[in-house]
């Protein structure tokens, strides 16, 4: 029988090789806990550090050699990963310092440019202008982008974990729950992607049949139509997918829609991130409302929303 350090959980060698085996080979280096009781807490440093230590011992006698090898090469990911300069590759699943003080870095793994501040995919316009500047090119000039519409967009923007950066391309469709491959962390999309005041929690609240957008369904392998009925004036789409696009516009113009909040909404909107919304017995409807916009409009961002100043 084995017990770890971090707790007095008790396992049998097969049990204790082919955990720490599918971890060490399908999973992160956050996942390398005791099954039982999932102890110590790898998130502190100083335990982590006093973990990994002890474990150490005991995985280079119990696992294959080709397995253990699996052990250092994540430490070493887990360490370089904490660089202010590290940086994930957006065309592979690979990761590296950067000490080039450029926009265009190559990866090393896979030999593809990518934008070291705005990770996107190197393109020769890029050269010499500011993100939203290629951007905004990319959205007036590029057929192929204006063909992809909304599906363009979500891919080329996509999300990076809150945690550790790492880069995801969006697709319409399936669910808004996120998981990170890399450093396990949890979030809504939505609320990363649009930031904190512009979660569209009710986005999937459709009951009618029509659009034909692509995407990809709830278990599917493929992409079929949405199918959801459209609406006068919703530019073709559904409820759903018009809020994704009316989203993607917010950020693209980088709108605040505090700004076009009614009172209901702009209280819901309180409520939802604890802000004080009591109105005050001299406060006429003007001065409350602007009071609770400011108020919202001081709730942080996403490092992909900037605020238009």
């Amino acid at each position: 029988m084995h017990s770890l350090t971090a707790c007095q959980c008790s396992m049998c060698t097969e049990c204790f090789k082919q955990h720490f085996t599918v971890v060490l080979r399908d999973k992160h280096i956050r996942d390398m806990v005791c099954p039982v009781c999932e102890e110590p807490d790898i998130n502190d440093p100083e335990t982590f550090l006093t973990y990994v230590s002890t474990l150490d011992v005991q995985l280079r006698v119990y696992l294959e050699p080709e397995t253990y090898e699996l052990f250092g090469k994540k430490l070493m990911e887990h360490a370089v990963m904490k660089d202010p300069k590290f940086l994930w590759c957006c065309h592979c699943t690979n990761g590296f310092i950067n000490d080039k003080d450029q926009l265009k870095v190559t990866c090393q793994n896979c030999q593809q440019s990518f934008c070291s501040k705005c990770k996107k995919p190197w393109e020769d316009q890029h050269e010499g202008i500011s993100c939203n500047d290629f951007q905004a090119w990319k959205r007036e000039n590029d057929s192929d982008y204006q063909k992809q519409g909304l599906a363009g967009f979500l891919h080329d923007n996509g999300i990076n974990c809150p945690n550790c950066k790492f880069q995801y391309a969006l697709a319409k469709g399936g669910c808004m729950h996120f998981t990170c491959s890399q450093c396990r962390y949890e979030s809504v999309f939505f609320l990363i992607f649009i930031g904190v005041t512009y979660c569209c929690f009710n986005s999937r609240v459709c009951h009618t049949e029509g659009c034909g957008v692509m995407e990809q369904k709830d278990g599917a392998q493929f992409d079929a139509p949405c199918g959801i009925q459209t609406q006068e004036g919703h530019a073709g789409l559904c409820d759903k997918h018009y809020r994704e696009y009316l989203v993607s516009l917010i950020n693209a113009h980088l709108l605040d829609p505090a700004d076009f909040f009614e009172e209901g909404e702009l209280i819901s909107a309180c409520k939802r991130h604890k802000v004080y919304h009591d109105r005050g017995e001299e406060e006429n409807d003007e001065t409350y409302h602007t009071r609770l916009r400011q108020k919202l409009k001081e709730i942080p961002l996403g490092d992909k929303v900037p605020r238009k100043i």
